[in-house]
């Protein structure tokens, strides 16, 4: 796969960020807050769009006289609970509030937040997974623009300081998207593995959860739901088309 293919989303995503940096601090606070909700809104309801896409194969799939619905169900609920019992969400949260990176205009704090929305969650590892190994960049673009409208929200308030959180997103999807690769590698089909199409699916239900925090209705955690995603490939390993 040519390297513009297995990466073009993380290359968008960082352009709408630095975009989005330079349009904010360059606003100021001019941004109203009515207007900022109502992009997140939108947002959320395309994320929510992408989300009932994805999820679709668990329908189509199937193990046994069962559809995959059922494993799916089973991966989360064990992923979730793997997750509370680490406290993932709180213990990341503590940790990035500990070493958040100073930058002028910031606060540890803000930047620590920067981190989490850029860098971390189901619609970067998904997402870079899915452009590495498929090719696909969908999620990745929604990202880029939910990134992008967040990023001239903060910029308003902290100015160009905000572009530091180019670097750890640049480091952190080319990774996973050369993951992606990897995984992908011998495969002329990739979205044709079970496991594969099983565990893209399954991140599905974890950008829902993304989806409704957006709509800002009620939803499960989707940070504590991330090691549902480990058990993808172990509970579908029965699963086919």
């Amino acid at each position: 796969m040519a390297l513009w293919e297995a990466t073009s989303g993380t290359w968008i995503n960082l352009l709408a960020v630095a975009i989005g940096t330079a349009v904010g601090a360059a606003l100021g606070s001019r941004i109203s807050l009515d207007l900022a909700q109502q992009w997140r809104r939108w947002l959320g309801a395309v994320t929510l769009l992408l989300a009932v896409q994805m999820v679709q194969p668990l329908w189509q799939q199937r193990l046994g006289p069962f559809p995959a619905v059922l494993p799916a169900l089973l991966a989360v609920v064990l992923g979730v609970s793997a997750g509370e019992a680490l406290a993932l969400e709180r213990r990341l949260g503590a940790w990035l509030r500990r070493s958040g990176t100073p930058a002028p205009g910031a606060s540890p704090h803000i930047l620590a937040g920067t981190f989490v929305l850029f860098c971390l969650g189901p619609m970067t590892l998904v997402g870079c997974l899915r452009n590495g190994a498929l090719g696909d960049p969908d999620l990745l673009l929604v990202k880029a623009g939910l990134d992008g409208i967040s990023s001239a929200l903060l910029a308003a308030g902290v100015g160009m300081a905000l572009a530091w959180v180019l670097l750890p997103m640049a480091l952190l999807q080319f990774a996973l998207s050369g993951l992606g690769v990897l995984l992908a590698g011998g495969l002329s089909d990739p979205m044709g593995a079970p496991g594969v199409a099983f565990t893209a699916a399954l991140g599905g239900l974890l950008v829902l959860s993304l989806a409704l925090e957006l709509l800002e209705l009620p939803h499960p955690s989707s940070v504590n739901a991330l090691p549902a995603l480990l058990l993808g490939p172990l509970v579908g390993w029965g699963v086919q088309p």
